[in-house]
Parts: structure tokens; sequence; C-alpha cells
């Protein structure tokens, strides 16, 4: 299922929450979303007509279900099985020429994030966010593997964002493989993916791995992607928005402050800044985003599912491993945040 295809299954299944009021980005979209908990639809965001924001959508296990194509009542063990079963059984995704995500081509010039309504997510956050439920796509300079995760992106300007991830991490190591050449490293960004390119992207894959395989083993069938044009990526064709650009070599800036998984703000110091070179969306796009800190909020809904099929890594020792996944099987979510938030662990997904 693509976004709007999940969306629908959620409206027919009365899982969703439409929100037909005017409301406003800065702020109460993330008060809402974090108050609520179930999957909402935001109809009518002030000062942008004809966009909607869509989040919650995998805030509790039955619509983790959902994603995976399974009954909502299922229960947990049998959601877990499935997901395990299906992990184990990777499929290559397919390449295809036409998507409904090049209905709109922004050339460079004209270039301007805020286009979308992106939401300030939490007073405690210091700006808009363009990245907290997308994927970034990069490879690795030397052996052109393919790396898919998801790193938090704070808006700089019309075409900068922050990338905020740790050196450890995949897309870390691109980026010093290419800054030691002196080269810009070509990455691309998706929002509004599938549910279980979200999950795939978020697993902690052996190096080298493509998550893209992994998520056509959770969709039980190939994703389909597409080229895009100004850098050499693939991204999946039934994005809602795709952003193309580099990742600047040398130059960090702050991200941050950010209201993170632990529910503290958390700043990165040293985050990349990516500049984009080209952007596409759908009509009547849907952003995709998510307002995270409060326990069992949909990041920890994911964690807990990865935690079953050994697919969390938050750049630890064994030690922190032991403390990490018990909390996240057994759906300790407030132990979990704060366990996080005495610095036990810092999470290898969403860049945190």
């Amino acid at each position: 299922m693509d976004l709007r295809a999940f969306i629908e299954v959620l409206s027919t299944q009365d899982h969703l929450r439409r929100v037909p009021r005017p409301v406003d980005w800065k702020f109460e979209i993330g008060t809402i979303t974090r108050e609520q908990q179930v999957p909402l639809l935001f109809e009518n965001v002030k000062g942008y007509p004809g966009h909607r924001v869509f989040t919650n959508g995998l805030s509790s296990p039955g619509l983790i279900a959902l994603a995976l194509g399974l009954e909502y009542g299922e229960d947990l063990n049998t959601i877990i099985k499935a997901a395990k079963g299906r992990s184990q059984n990777p499929l290559p995704p397919e390449m295809v020429t036409e998507s409904s995500v090049l209905q709109n081509v922004v050339p460079f010039q004209q270039i301007d994030f805020l286009t979308f309504p992106i939401p300030q997510w939490s007073t405690q956050d210091t700006g808009r966010y363009l990245g907290t439920w997308h994927i970034n796509v990069s490879k690795d300079p030397d052996t052109g593997t393919r790396n898919v995760g998801v790193y938090r992106m704070q808006v700089l300007g019309p075409k900068q964002a922050t990338v905020s991830t740790s050196p450890t991490s995949d897309l870390g190591r691109h980026v010093a493989k290419a800054e030691r050449t002196g080269r810009p490293l070509p990455m691309a960004v998706a929002i509004g993916v599938s549910e279980t390119v979200m999950m795939a992207a978020s697993a902690a894959c052996p190096y080298g791995f493509d998550e893209y395989e992994l998520a056509g083993g959770l969709e039980t069938r190939s994703l389909r992607l597409i080229k895009c044009q100004t850098v050499n990526l693939e991204v999946p064709a039934e994005s809602e928005i795709v952003i193309e650009g580099f990742v600047q070599p040398g130059v960090r800036v702050q991200d941050g402050p950010y209201l993170d998984y632990a529910g503290k703000a958390n700043t990165n110091p040293k985050a990349f800044v990516f500049e984009a070179t080209r952007l596409t969306y759908r009509n009547h796009p849907i952003f995709r985003g998510s307002s995270v800190g409060i326990p069992g909020a949909e990041d920890h809904q994911v964690f807990s599912l990865l935690a079953h099929l050994s697919l969390v890594d938050f750049h630890g020792r064994r030690s922190r491993q032991r403390i990490q996944n018990p909390l996240l099987r057994k759906r300790l979510f407030r132990a979990f945040q704060f366990a996080g938030r005495l610095g036990a662990f810092h999470p290898r997904t969403w860049g945190r």
C-alpha cells in the first residue's frame, strides 16, 4: 500500500480522524498529534490551501498490522511472527519509469521547502522540521551500495536543511568517505512513502544491505523505484514528495533543540547540511510527519516491533543492548524514555 491507500484503509475501518477545521503549522499540529495518538489527517492548514498533513499512522500495534496487510484485531504475537517471517525473505526492488510523484517538477531556482506545511512540532523545537517521518537515500562512494535510513532534518532555508546523525551511522560513513575526496555526497529525501518502507528504513540492517529489499519482504512484493534526475539514486515511485540534492562536504551546523524520543530537547552541534537540486511532488500532496517525545508514540511502536526482529541498534555496547531490547519488547516505553534521558543509549534510527 502506498500512503494514500493506507489512509483509505484507515478511513474505511474508522481508524482515521480527519481534522477539517483550520490548524496552525506552528505548535498546534504537533500538540494535537501528541494528545490524541490516533491517525490524524489535517485537511486545513493555515496558509496552505490544498495541502494536507498526516500523522500517527503507526501509533498502535493494530495500525502496524494494517500497514502489513493484516487484520487490525490480530494479537501482537501474530503481528511479530508475520513481520519476522517476511523480514527473512527480502525481495529486490524493481525499476519503473512512471510515477505520480512526477506530476509537479520544481527546478532548482524555484525550490522552497516552505511550499509545504512543515510543522514546528513542539515549543521545545528550535524550528520547522522537514524530516521526522521520511527516508534519506545515499550510496557508499566507494562501493555504490545503497543505504536507506531516517535522519531528522531541520529547515535552514528555502533549499537547505540539516541532516542529524552520528558519525557511525551508514550515512555518516558515506559522508566521511565523500569528504575525504572533497566532494559533496548525493542524497535523496522521500516524504510520504509507504509505512512498510518506513519500517525498513528504521531497521538496523547490516552495512551494505539494501533496506529496499527488506521493505519488499515486509510488503510481500517488490518495491517500485524511480531514478532521480540530478543524483544517481533511486526513490520509491509511490512517494508524495521527493527532494534531490547533496550533503555539503566539511560543513557542520547545529540541529535543534528538538523534542526527541526520550522526551527531552536534544541538540546536535555537528549536523550535516543538505542542499536541494530538484523537487517533485504529487498533486495535492500529503506531508507525512511525526511528533514524538511521549511514551508509546509511533516511533516507539516501530522500535518495539524492530526489537522483536533483532533490528534495533542504538550504537551501544552489548550492555546497552541488554537494557534497550527488553524494555522495547515488553513495551515499557516510560522506562525506555527514562533510560534514554539518562544517556543509556542513543538510537541509530531517526538520526538521534
